[in-house]
C-alpha cells in the first residue's frame, strides 16, 4: 500500500544558521509528534526567516538529522504546484495571507487540503485598533483585513475541511461536518492537577487568607495587561485582601512596574517576569493560585485558557468571543463586559466572601480540561487528517490509533 504523505505548511518561519536549521520550539515539538504518529511520511514547507533569531524558545538541528523532511523556501517565494507533488493531505495555515492559493494547488495535485484557522475578522480588527492610533494607518489596515478575508473565504470554500481552534473561529467558519473543533493547549495529562493536589489548594480558601490572583502571558495591550494594575488598585481601595502575580514579559513591562510603584502596590503585586512553563508556571498555578484574571481585549483562542483550566484554576475574564464560547461549554469562570474594570473588581469582591463558588468552578475547570488534554487534542487532529485521505481506513490504522496515546506520552515533556 502506498505510504500516505502529510505536508504541513506553518505560519512560522525557520532560520538558517551555519549548517543548522533553527525552529520555534513549540512548532518543532509538534512536527516531531506528527512524524511519530502519522502512518506515512511527513514534510514541512517553511519560509526562511529574515528577522533576527529570538533569544529563547528555539531548537537547532542539522537538516539531514531531522525526524521529518523540511523544504525551505526563500523569504518571499510563493508555494507552487511542484512543492506539493506527492502529497496525500496538506495542512496549511488559514491565518497566513500567503497561503490562500494552497487549496487550489491541492486540487491540481489531487491532495486533500485542510486549513487551520483560529483568528476571526473581529479579532483582526480588534488587533488593528489596539496597535495604532493613526486613523489613516488604521483605515488602511481595516481595508487590508477586509480584502484578505474575501480571499480567505474563497480558499476555504474549495478546501476539504478546516481544523478550527476555539469557539470564536468555530462560530465564524464552521460550514461542514468534516470540520474539526479543538482547543489549543500544551498541557498533557501528567502535568494536569490531580484531585488530591486540588483538594489541598482549595483548603486554603477556607482559612480566609488573602485571595491569590494571577495572570500570565505577553504584557501587551491586546492581552489587557495594562488593565491589571488598575484592577489591583481598585481592589486595594475597597479593602479586599489579595495578592497578584503577573507572569510574563512584553512592551508594557516597564510601564507596569512604574505604575505599581506610583500606586503603592508593591505589597500586593509580584512580577517575576517570563518563567519556565513546566518547571515554574504550572507548579505555581497548581499550588498557589485561586483565580486567574484574563482581561483579553480581543478574541484569539489563547492556549492560556485551557492551560489555566488544566490547573483547576477558574477564570475571571472579559467576555470576548473566545471566552464567551468556553463559558457556554463549561461553567468554569465568570465573564464581564469588555474593558469593565469595576466588573472584575465586583466579581473578586463577591468571591472573596463566597469562596465555595471558587471551589465549585475549580472542579468544573479540571473536569473540562481533562476532556481536552494535549494527548486527546493531538490524537483527534491526526485522526481527522487521516480520515480525509481515504474513505476506507487502512488495515493498520486502528492499531496506529491505539498506539497514539503511548507515543505522545513518551514524546511530550
Amino acid at each position: 500500500m502506498e505510504r500516505l504523505q502529510l505536508f504541513v505548511i506553518p505560519s512560522v518561519p525557520v532560520w538558517k544558521y551555519e549548517n543548522f536549521l533553527v525552529f520555534d520550539r513549540k512548532f518543532y515539538d509538534g512536527m516531531s509528534l506528527y512524524a511519530q504518529m502519522w502512518p506515512g511520511d511527513v514534510t514541512c514547507i517553511m519560509s526562511a526567516a529574515i528577522a533576527e533569531l529570538p533569544s529563547f524558545g528555539l531548537v537547532s538541528q542539522k537538516q539531514d538529522e531531522l525526524p521529518f523532511r523540511c523544504l525551505v523556501l526563500s523569504s518571499h517565494e510563493q508555494i507552487r504546484e511542484e512543492h506539493l507533488s506527492g502529497a496525500s493531505v496538506v495542512l496549511a495555515s488559514g491565518d497566513s495571507c500567503n497561503q490562500f492559493d494552497v487549496s487550489r494547488l491541492c486540487k491540481k495535485v489531487s491532495a486533500k487540503c485542510v486549513y487551520i484557522i483560529e483568528y476571526t475578522p473581529e479579532t483582526r480588527y480588534q488587533i488593528a485598533a489596539l496597535s495604532t492610533k493613526n486613523s489613516l494607518v488604521k483605515l488602511y489596515r481595516y481595508l487590508y483585513i477586509w480584502k484578505s478575508e474575501m480571499k480567505r473565504q474563497s480558499a476555504f470554500s474549495i478546501a476539504d475541511a478546516l481544523q478550527i481552534n476555539g469557539m470564536a473561529a468555530y462560530y465564524e467558519y464552521h460550514r461542514s461536518e468534516k470540520d474539526l473543533l479543538y482547543f489549543d493547549t500544551r498541557v498533557d495529562r501528567k502535568n494536569m492537577i490531580g484531585d488530591e493536589e486540588l483538594d489541598s489548594r482549595l483548603a486554603y480558601l477556607a482559612r480566609n487568607e488573602p485571595l491569590r490572583l494571577a495572570f500570565s502571558g505577553r504584557l501587551i495591550r491586546m492581552k489587557g495587561a495594562d488593565h491589571l494594575i488598575s484592577i489591583a488598585a481598585l481592589l486595594k481601595q475597597q479593602g479586599i485582601k489579595f495578592v497578584m502575580t503577573i507572569y510574563g514579559a512584553g512592551d508594557l513591562e516597564s510601564e507596569m512596574r512604574d505604575r505599581i510603584t506610583q500606586c503603592g502596590l508593591e505589597d500586593v503585586i509580584n512580577m517575576p517576569g517570563a518563567v519556565d512553563f513546566y518547571e515554574e508556571l504550572i507548579p505555581a498555578l497548581h499550588q498557589k493560585t485561586d483565580l486567574f484574571i484574563m482581561p483579553h481585549m480581543q478574541s484569539d483562542p489563547a492556549c492560556t485558557y485551557l492551560e489555566t483550566l488544566s490547573c483547576g484554576v477558574p477564570i475571571i475574564g472579559y467576555r470576548n468571543q473566545a471566552f464567551s464560547g468556553l463559558l457556554e461549554r463549561s461553567d468554569m469562570g465568570w465573564g464581564v463586559e469588555m474593558g469593565d474594570l469595576s466588573g472584575v473588581v465586583k466579581a473578586v469582591k463577591h468571591l472573596n466572601t463566597h469562596r465555595q463558588e471558587i471551589a465549585e468552578k475549580a472542579r468544573n475547570s479540571i473536569r473540562f480540561a481533562r476532556h481536552h488534554t494535549f494527548e486527546k487534542t493531538f490524537k483527534s487532529r491526526i485522526d481527522h487528517l487521516h480520515s480525509l485521505c481515504t474513505s476506507r481506513q487502512p488495515s493498520n490504522f486502528q492499531g496506529a490509533v491505539r498506539s497514539n496515546q503511548s507515543v505522545i506520552q513518551s514524546a511530550v515533556k
